[in-house]
C-alpha cells in the first residue's frame, strides 16, 4: 500500500512540474504574441487611400436596388471606384498567405524571393529569436502592382503552437496514455506601423474593423 502511495505522490510531483512547464511556455508565446501579433502596415498613407476607395464603393453598393438593372448598377460602381490608387497602380485584397516555415502552406518567403525584405523588417522588429519561436502565420491581406512588381502594404499574423500536457488521458475504450497535445492560437490585437525603416507598435487596437 505504502509503495502505491509513493509511486502515485511521484506521478502527481511529475504531472504538476510538466504542467507548469506547459503553463509557462503557454505564457511565454501569448506574451511574444501580445506584444508582436496584430497588424503590420507598411504604407500607412496607400492604406489609408484603399480604405477611403472602399468605404465610398461600400456605400454606393448599398444604396444599389435589386432588378433587372443590378447588374448594370454593379457594374457602373465598379467603373467608378476602380481598384486603382493615385500613382496608377492596381491594389488587390486578401490574396496572399504566408506561413513562415510551414512545408503544408503553398506560399511562404522561403519561395518568394522577392519579399525577403519584408521578412527581414519582421525579424529585425521581433528579433531573431523570437521569430523562430512564434513561427507567426503571415497573411498579405492587402498589396499593389506596379511594372508587374508586387509591393506589400497589410499583413496580419496569427501565432499557432501546441501544447503537451502531461497526466493521465484517455479511457477503456481508446486506451490510456500519459500525455496528450492540443492545439492552441494567440494573436495581439495591435497595429504596427512601418516609419523610418522600421516597425513601431501603434496604441490604436484592432477591434475588427477593416484592415
Amino acid at each position: 500500500m505504502k509503495i502505491t502511495m509513493i509511486i502515485l505522490s511521484l506521478f502527481s510531483l511529475v504531472s504538476l512540474s510538466a504542467c507548469a512547464f506547459k503553463e509557462n511556455k503557454a505564457s511565454e508565446l501569448e506574451t511574444l504574441a501580445s506584444n508582436y501579433g496584430g497588424i503590420y502596415i507598411f504604407d500607412k498613407k496607400i492604406r489609408e487611400e484603399i480604405l477611403e476607395n472602399e468605404r465610398k464603393k461600400g456605400e454606393a453598393m448599398k444604396k444599389m436596388s435589386l432588378g433587372d438593372d443590378f447588374w448594370d448598377q454593379l457594374k457602373i460602381i465598379e467603373k467608378k471606384f476602380p481598384q486603382v490608387l493615385s500613382n496608377g497602380c492596381k491594389y488587390y485584397r486578401n490574396d496572399y498567405n504566408y506561413d513562415v516555415d510551414d512545408p503544408d502552406y503553398d506560399f511562404n518567403f522561403d519561395d518568394k524571393p522577392e519579399f525577403a525584405y519584408y521578412e527581414d523588417q519582421f525579424k529585425a522588429y521581433m528579433g531573431e529569436e523570437n521569430y523562430k519561436k512564434l513561427r507567426p502565420y503571415l497573411g498579405m491581406t492587402t498589396y499593389y502592382v506596379c511594372e508587374g512588381k508586387k509591393y506589400p502594404i497589410v499583413f496580419a499574423t496569427m501565432i499557432d503552437y501546441k501544447v503537451k500536457s502531461y497526466g493521465l488521458f484517455g479511457d477503456e475504450g481508446r486506451g490510456f496514455s500519459f500525455s496528450s497535445i492540443s492545439r492552441k492560437s494567440a494573436g495581439g490585437g495591435s497595429f504596427h506601423y512601418f516609419t523610418n525603416n522600421k516597425f513601431i507598435k501603434s496604441d490604436e487596437k484592432y477591434t475588427g474593423q477593416s484592415y
